[in-house]
């Protein structure tokens, strides 16, 4: 097995069962928020949901406070960087997307002004996900199958790169105010418009930017609607996992997709699991999306 550390942020959505099952690290982003009494708060988002639950989390954001994201910290990227480097690997970091976030910028200014200096010997490349979420975590998944079977740093990062607009995200939300507030979705006017009971379709552009681009009337309709297009688009489901992610939403409408999925698209195996700190505080409560390969996205947000 060819021996590079694969690592991802804290965007990846991975659970600690999959990365250690995977060897895969992660740096850490930050949430902040301040409460009804003024009390600041600031913790890391830990992808474990150790500092706080996932139900106390998303009571924050129902609770209407606005919570806020950092990006990684030179910092941070340091200390992850370095227990790597200090053991002899070679690095492959597959970042949240460059649309969303400067994370990456700053782990290669980083590598570039001083740690490429100190191990000169050590390879650092990384990789621009132009996704988030789960999208992002089947991408360092596939990282770490292609190094188990002996690929090299290069030919991960290269195959990866090539096919990433393959990796796709399908998503919708129970209100578009939480991303049109924190900057992270293209939309037309219309789409902010105050029109009960519409839900917006989401994904992520070839750019890497959360483009709403579809609406539906109703949230059952928008959920069976996402089971429609991944039909329309997944590649050899029978051989790969899909991912299904929610922001605490309804016990009801989880089955709902599950079961859908499974009645009409033969995936190897169906998993679902919670929506990760940053992308919630950026999509809000009752956020659903859906991961899996297929074909290329090409369309680019108006």
């Amino acid at each position: 097995m060819s021996k590079f550390a694969i690592i991802g942020d804290s965007t990846c959505d991975l659970t600690k069962e999959e990365r250690r099952a995977h060897d895969i690290d992660y740096c850490r982003m930050t949430v902040s928020w301040t409460d009804k009494e003024n009390k600041e708060h600031e913790i890391h988002a830990d992808l474990d949901w150790e500092e706080i639950s996932v139900h106390e989390y998303y009571d924050v954001l129902r609770a209407g406070h606005r919570i806020f994201t950092q990006q990684v910290t030179e910092q941070e990227f340091e200390e992850v960087f370095r227990r790597h480097l200090e053991k002899g690997e070679d690095i492959l970091y597959i970042a949240c997307s460059s649309g969303l976030s400067a994370s990456l910028h700053v782990a290669e200014k980083l590598w570039d002004e001083k740690l490429s200096k100190e191990f000169a010997d050590r390879k650092l490349l990384v990789l621009d996900s132009l996704l988030s979420a789960m999208g992002q975590g089947l991408m360092l998944l596939k990282a770490a199958d292609m190094r188990m079977e002996g690929k090299s740093l290069e030919e991960t990062y290269d195959w990866i790169f090539a096919n990433r607009l393959s990796f796709n995200q399908i998503a919708t939300v129970e209100t578009l105010e939480y991303l049109r507030r924190a900057g992270r979705v293209k939309a037309t006017k219309a789409f902010f418009g105050n029109i009960f009971g519409v839900k917006p379709m989401l994904i992520s552009d070839a750019k890497g930017i959360n483009y709403a681009y579809e609406k539906m009337k109703g949230r059952r309709n928008a959920l069976l609607r996402m089971v429609e297009v991944i039909k329309e688009r997944v590649i050899d489901p029978e051989s790969q996992v899909c991912y299904v992610t929610h922001a605490e939403a309804s016990e009801a409408d989880v089955e709902l997709v599950v079961s859908k999925i499974k009645e009409t698209i033969p995936f190897k195996e169906v998993r679902v699991q919670f929506l990760g700190p940053i992308i919630g505080a950026s999509t809000g409560p009752g956020t659903f999306g859906i991961y899996y390969f297929g074909e290329p996205e090409t369309r680019i947000g108006e």
